[in-house]
């Protein structure tokens, strides 16, 4: 029988073993990303938009209305209303208004007011004073423009604070989606190597194929499993997304969706083959955990720094990890999704995974050799290393 056919039939055999708990899990995550996608939508359409009442006296209304509008959300509702000075007050302390504006020099906030509400009052009065002293002093467009470029480089541009906040949370998703793939499907491969192992149904399929043709045909049906789980999560994820929620991609969505499936084939050759490795180790699923759980803190540490750093926008840990093999796979499709990482820093982790992924899966191939023909037996890293070197030697 050809070495191709060989390899198929066990792939076959895997995927068949596997069906239920892959379409278990599918189903699971499935119904988590639609249903928390549903309860995010609701809750956005439950909550209220946000209302300023402001009162105004001896004041242009209709400037001020448009200087305060300036440095708020479009989606925030601004009513300014005429008072004298004795009534206004009166509706201060009511509570009626958030703020009386005087003469448009003095300003007297409610008890409480939040920042997000003073900020674009206090910048508005601001801006129109500037604007009409200009007018006073004779000043030209120009000059007024100009006085004026310190004062809007500091206007909040939301459309794209949006955005930002979108592809963060995108990179925070990817993140998850890596980590959980690696570990759920390394893990995968590990304890189903040390079942085969124990249960010495190694010995038997070893008696038909090689070692090499049992990691690899392992690791073609596992990771086949895996790409095919990512690519429904991904899909179903922007359709309920689109739906529940009605948001739109950033516009590098695309370009790191195909960046997002590379990183995962990456990233599972390389963990796999540690996991695989590591499994060979065992002489047992009692004392598996000793060798997988170490194993399971790398891209575990990966996986806590791209939540914490990708929402609150320092990445500067991020960028030195996302070159280091380990993490580049958990991280790096986060950096391209925020589009924060430059084209020599993506060129040289990928140049710096590939050659460590395949260091690794001809490090634990040989672990793997050495461990996996030593049925019910424990042996550490060096002792199965040595033993799948001398194997291959011979």
């Amino acid at each position: 029988m050809t070495e191709p056919r060989l390899v198929r039939i066990i792939v076959w055999r895997e995927i068949y073993s596997r069906r239920k708990a892959f379409m278990i899990t599918t189903v699971l995550l499935l119904g988590l990303v639609v249903g928390g996608l549903a309860i995010a939508g609701l809750a956005s359409s439950t909550e209220e938009t946000p209302v300023i009442s402001v009162g105004a006296v001896d004041v242009d209304t209709a400037i001020l209305q448009q200087e305060i509008m300036q440095n708020l959300d479009p989606e925030t509702v601004l009513n300014i209303d005429v008072y004298e000075i004795d009534a206004g007050m009166a509706a201060l302390r009511e509570d009626e208004i958030d703020a009386l504006v005087v003469n448009s020099h003095e300003v007297v906030w409610a008890q409480g007011m939040p920042h997000w509400m003073m900020s674009p009052i206090t910048t508005g009065m601001f801006t129109m004073n500037l604007d009409y002293t200009a007018g006073e002093l004779g000043l030209s467009d120009e000059d007024l423009t100009l006085l004026l470029a310190p004062i809007n480089g500091q206007t909040i541009d939301y459309e794209e604070q949006e955005e930002n906040e979108a592809e963060a949370a995108l990179a925070v998703i990817t993140v998850i989606l890596m980590f959980v793939g690696i570990l759920a499907y390394g893990q995968w491969i590990a304890y189903g190597v040390v079942e085969e192992k124990a249960n010495r149904v190694a010995e038997l399929i070893l008696g038909a194929v090689t070692p090499g043709q049992l990691l690899l045909s392992k690791m073609i049906a596992l990771g086949g499993l895996g790409l095919t789980q990512l690519v429904l999560v991904v899909v179903t994820g922007l359709v309920a997304g689109n739906l529940f929620l009605e948001f739109e991609l950033p516009p590098v969505a695309t370009t790191a969706a195909a960046w997002l499936i590379f990183w995962f084939i990456v990233g599972y050759v390389f963990y796999g083959s540690l996991y695989a490795a590591s499994g060979s180790l065992a002489a047992d699923s009692q004392e598996a955990g000793s060798f997988i759980g170490p194993l399971n803190i790398l891209p575990g540490l990966g996986y806590m720094l791209g939540v914490i750093a990708f929402p609150s926008g320092s990445d500067t840990l991020a960028r030195i990890l996302s070159l280091i093999p380990f993490w580049s796979p958990l991280l790096m499709p986060g950096r391209i999704m925020t589009g924060s990482v430059e084209p020599w820093e993506l060129a040289l982790s990928i140049v710096l995974t590939v050659g460590a992924t395949v260091v690794a899966v001809r490090v634990a191939s040989k672990v793997y050799l050495g461990g996996i023909t030593q049925a019910s037996q424990r042996v550490s890293w060096r002792q199965a290393f040595k033993g799948g070197e001398d194997l291959t030697a011979a």
